[in-house]
């Protein structure tokens, strides 16, 4: 097999929660060197997201161990002087920076593109903070929900006449993908020059650049396109559709005459459908509703997978809307092999998604689980900044790296920090 893309490119992470991590975790599929930069006097606040089963709930996260795979791990203080001059050194030795905190925070630490170039003048430097480096709100800080808000897609989202609906943190893997993209393109060009740069990636402005079509629909129409649910804008049936058993669904989309001619065929031809009210496509979306109930009723007598299977054979787009456990077991995503089993430390052996992408010269796959907290200490200091094992242990008695978090939360012991949030995860269940 041939070597990975990315393979000899090092990258410090200094990434938290899901938006960073998410570009890293990208870059470090495709076969860059990941060294995640973690503390164990504030955890990334990812590892908060677990199931708490035992005092080392932070190792649960499920979205932390997904998308912090192919990653190593240490800690730093970066408060500590030490930390910091160590945070050097490995910028000394790496291709990429990359970071998703609000401006201000590596300014603070003396850490910011002017100073890492001084350092490494080869240096990428990947900024992503949410309102990017400049403007009034440069050092705002901001999460998913936000960038959404931001963004204009809640005002578009949601059903007809109700409230504008959040999607559910979808802005922050939008805006790591941009990232990961961002560094490609720093990489060919300091290919081509031997220079890095510095890259500025706001993530209000990559989550808005896939808001395409209302902000155009709005500049070039002066038309506020309103919420509609399930609803497209043309098509009709449109939508999701209850179907036998309890909480199951279907989808199905007819976007032509042919289609619906077709989707007739399908179900049988009953009566209704030959009724002057669903003759067209103007006709059938002015009456949705009402057309929405009869195919329900048919819907409803059949499983989810059968009523796939009757539209798909009759040229009709249709999907079953699967819970995580059937996302799982599908046959069809089985066959590609997608899923990949990988056994972690505390954590156990689980299924876990693979890269999306099938490369035929270099195929990807997870190499590495995410880490625990600290568990790459000894091997990245020793390996690459020639520490001694003495050296090493120094570090941890003085509390700049460590495998066990501190008092991180709440402003209590790293017990009873853990027994609140362990509180607080299972009331939420």
């Amino acid at each position: 097999m041939s070597a990975l893309p990315l393979q000899g490119v090092r990258i410090i992470d200094a990434c938290i929660y899901w938006a960073g991590p998410m570009a890293t975790s990208l870059l470090g599929d495709l076969g860059a060197e990941v060294i995640k930069i973690e503390s164990i006097q504030r955890l990334d606040h990812l590892r908060l997201l677990g199931g708490w089963p035992s005092p080392d709930g932070y190792e649960w996260s499920a979205v932390f161990n997904g998308v912090n795979r192919n990653k190593y791990g240490i800690t730093l203080n970066m408060n500590h002087p030490k930390g910091k001059e160590i945070f050097k050194k490995l910028v000394e030795i790496g291709d990429i920076v990359a970071e998703n905190f609000s401006p201000r925070v590596m300014e603070n630490w003396g850490l910011s593109y002017k100073e890492l170039k001084v350092i490494n003048p080869k240096v990428i430097m990947l900024s992503m903070p949410g309102f990017g480096t400049t403007g009034p709100w440069r050092n705002y800080v901001t999460f998913g929900p936000n960038v959404e808000m931001v963004s204009g897609m809640p005002i578009v989202s949601g059903y007809k006449d109700g409230p504008p609906m959040m999607t559910g943190y979808i802005a922050d893997p939008a805006a790591g993908l941009m990232g990961a993209v961002a560094v490609m393109t720093a990489l060919r060009r300091r290919q081509k020059t031997g220079k890095g740069q510095h890259i500025d990636l706001s993530q209000i402005e990559a989550f808005t650049g896939f808001m395409g079509g209302p902000v155009m629909d709005y500049t070039m129409n002066k038309r506020m396109q309103p919420r509609r649910g399930d609803r497209h804008p043309s098509f009709a049936p449109h939508g999701a559709y209850r179907c036998k058993g309890d909480d199951e669904w279907v989808t199905i989309t007819v976007s032509s005459d042919e289609e619906w001619e077709r989707f007739c065929h399908a179900i049988g031809d009953p009566a209704w459908t030959r009724l002057p009210k669903f003759s067209d496509a103007l006709s059938r979306y002015e009456n949705h509703d009402e057309l929405d109930k009869l195919i329900e009723e048919w819907t409803m007598e059949r499983d989810k997978g059968e009523v796939m299977q009757i539209m798909q054979q009759a040229g009709v787009a249709a999907a079953p809307v699967l819970n995580y456990g059937e996302v799982l077991s599908d046959p069809h995503i089985e066959a590609r092999g997608f899923f990949e089993t990988i056994t972690r430390p505390v954590t156990g052996t689980h299924p876990y998604p693979g890269f999306p992408v099938k490369l035929s010269k270099t195929p990807i796959k997870i190499r590495k689980p995410a880490p625990t907290l600290g568990q790459d200490n000894e091997y990245i200091l020793k390996k690459y900044l020639g520490m001694t094992k003495k050296e090493i242990q120094k570090l941890a008695d003085e509390e700049i790296i460590g495998t066990k978090p501190q008092g991180w939360a709440f402003g209590m012991e790293a017990e009873e920090a853990i027994s609140r949030l362990k509180d607080i995860h299972t009331k939420a269940e």
